[in-house]
């Protein structure tokens, strides 16, 4: 039964990841609004569902509000500092005014950050299916409404990166993450130990603030022309996420991972 869960994210996430490569990379102004509304998810994501986790996981497990601030602040200081590294001494020239080039470093901070917390999405549907099917799936249920907004923002931040090819290949192994950590999780690790779970979690926070505040809040909004419909498209996607937040939660019932 765990592994037709893990099965079912697998390809929930395939889908979502799937629909922002519809649109046509010619079609520059829709393409835009794509970034846009992406972005609204992704702010959405970091204050509604990543942060949010990682403080209550790090408090959880005996730690302390100030040990998740600095955890947080670390991965968005360390992803700062390797963007800044990289555009400046390692193929300064190739960087410069491409800005195809400056959306793979984007694209593969969001890869990074998303991906540690889809190991641990894995490992909260384990402990789930451990509590019994149907808490495990009320779990599932959550979980892809989660996992398609998220895969969807992420696919559509590879949109604007050079190797379309490459990309479908990432969005495939991170789409395999959440389901591999839960057969792994359930046959292998003692899901109830992961004393530094909330401290990971609020590290890979920090990274995903950092891509989501100083990478895609710029490029949704660097157009001069700016109006009313891009500001509503981006609330859009914020809601999206919200609503998406209230189902869930009335998916888990309470429930405790």
């Amino acid at each position: 039964m765990l592994i037709v869960f893990a099965v079912t994210i697998f390809v929930v996430s395939m889908i979502a990841a799937r629909l922002p490569f519809l649109f046509k990379k010619g079609k520059k102004i829709k393409l835009h609004m794509l970034i846009t509304f992406s972005t609204g998810i992704m702010l959405g994501v970091l204050f509604v569902m990543l942060l949010p986790e990682a403080l209550e996981r790090a408090m959880d497990n005996g730690g302390s509000a100030e040990n998740a601030a600095y955890m947080i602040f670390a991965g968005f200081l360390l992803l700062f500092i390797m963007d800044f590294l990289v555009k400046k001494y390692f193929g300064k020239d190739e960087y410069e005014g491409c800005d195809a080039c400056e959306h793979d470093i984007t694209s593969m901070s969001a890869f990074i950050g998303l991906s540690i917390h889809s190991f641990f999405d894995g490992l909260a549907l384990a402990a789930a299916f451990i509590a019994g099917d149907d808490v495990g799936l009320m779990v599932l249920i959550a979980l892809c409404l989660h996992k398609a907004v998220v895969v969807f923002s992420l696919a559509s931040t590879m949109l604007m990166s050079h190797h379309r090819k490459k990309t479908w290949t990432y969005l495939t192994v991170f789409s395999l993450i959440s389901p591999l950590a839960a057969v792994i999780s359930y046959y292998a690790l003692d899901t109830g130990g992961l004393e530094t779970a909330g401290l990971a979690l609020c590290f890979s926070v920090g990274i995903f603030a950092f891509v989501t505040m100083c990478d895609m809040l710029p490029e949704a909004f660097h157009h001069k022309e700016k109006d009313l419909r891009q500001m509503g498209i981006f609330l859009v996607g914020i809601a999206v996420v919200v609503i998406v937040e209230i189902v869930s939660a009335s998916l888990m019932g309470g429930v405790e991972i």
